[in-house]
């Protein structure tokens, strides 16, 4: 599904440049950023700091800027992290050529987590002002917990005893289950569960490794689900323009929509899928498709295909020796 906007905007890109970082006026790394992928890792920064200001541009294409039917375009720079509630926007100084540029400031105590910085250019359209024409097409992110500037994370796992723990006891019987925190998913596995733990830690032999593997797709695939659920519900929609969660949600989202709708763009796909399920539309077309993505991401596909031609190959009769 295509956002639609009842007025003119920008058809190219708006590209969102990070070009410097300073943590209190000292250069950060260039290893900590990552052009591809539009990472600031900012674990490193251990001591005690009181702002981070990053210099930033943002350019589109000019004859499309000067030709368009609005006056008065203006970029402004967007920073927001969700779990401290924090939104605030930086001015950018125009620069000629479709180009502004600037900086964007991080205080102590604003920001936890992750933050998320897009850029957004606004212009007077048929007499309106203030209106949206462009947004980044790929934001950035600074991540105070990333040690690599980098988005994939993996899944935390912990094994527990389900029935000694109280936040587990209801699903005392089950062999996992996902808690898909807001700040980490985490993945506990139940030590209680005769053999459970042996197989998945210790197992010998072709045909104990095969059930690990087909064992551990499974679970994949049920926690990708998971994860994908607690994402979509985390979204919503700003106006005609999804809202995107942040943090791993955000990351998972990004990872599985592509599975979901190969021939939209991500902005796409997140408003259809949240469109839907505010309308309660097309729900069995959804569940198929989330099975598909959580499938790939899973690698399921793969494990059992190779499972099943290992176990072929194992119920083939010996030959004589």
């Amino acid at each position: 599904m295509k956002t639609a906007f009842p007025y003119p905007i920008l058809v190219g890109d708006v590209g969102l440049t990070v070009e410097k970082v300073w943590v209190d006026n000292i250069p950060l790394s260039l290893n900590s950023i990552s052009d591809g992928e539009r990472v600031i890792a900012l674990h490193a920064v251990k001591r005690e700091w009181d702002e981070i200001r990053i210099k930033i541009s943002v350019s589109v294409d000019a004859d499309e800027l000067d030709s368009g039917l609005w006056s008065s375009p203006v970029c402004v720079a967007s920073v927001r992290n969700r779990r401290t509630n924090i939104r605030l926007s930086f001015p950018l100084r125009p620069d000629g050529e479709g180009r502004w540029d600037g900086e964007v400031e991080l205080r102590r105590g604003e920001h936890v987590g992750r933050c998320e910085i897009d850029a957004w250019i606004v212009a007077e359209v048929k007499g309106v002002e203030g209106r949206l024409i462009g947004r980044a097409e790929n934001p950035w992110s600074a991540d105070f917990e990333a040690k690599q500037p980098t988005r994939q994370r993996s899944v935390k796992m912990v094994w527990k005893n389900f029935p000694e723990h109280s936040f587990l006891h209801d699903f005392r019987d089950d062999p996992w289950v996902l808690h898909a925190e807001a700040d980490e998913p985490v993945l506990y596995l139940n030590s209680a569960v005769e053999g459970f733990r042996a197989l998945l830690d210790n197992a010998s032999g072709a045909e104990q490794k095969l059930a690990r593997e087909i064992l551990a797709s499974q679970i994949a695939s049920e926690a990708w689900t998971a994860m994908f659920n607690t994402a979509l519900y985390a979204s919503a929609t700003d106006g005609d323009r999804p809202e995107w969660p942040g943090g791993w949600q955000e990351e998972v989202l990004r990872r599985m929509l592509p599975d979901f709708f190969p021939t939209s763009s991500p902005d796409e796909a997140l408003a259809e899928l949240v469109g839907r399920r505010a309308n309660g539309e097309g729900g069995a077309d959804l569940h198929a498709r989330l099975m598909h993505a959580a499938t790939v991401s899973s690698k399921k596909q793969r494990t059992v295909a190779n499972s099943v031609r290992a176990l072929a190959r194992l119920a083939e009769p010996k030959g004589d020796a």
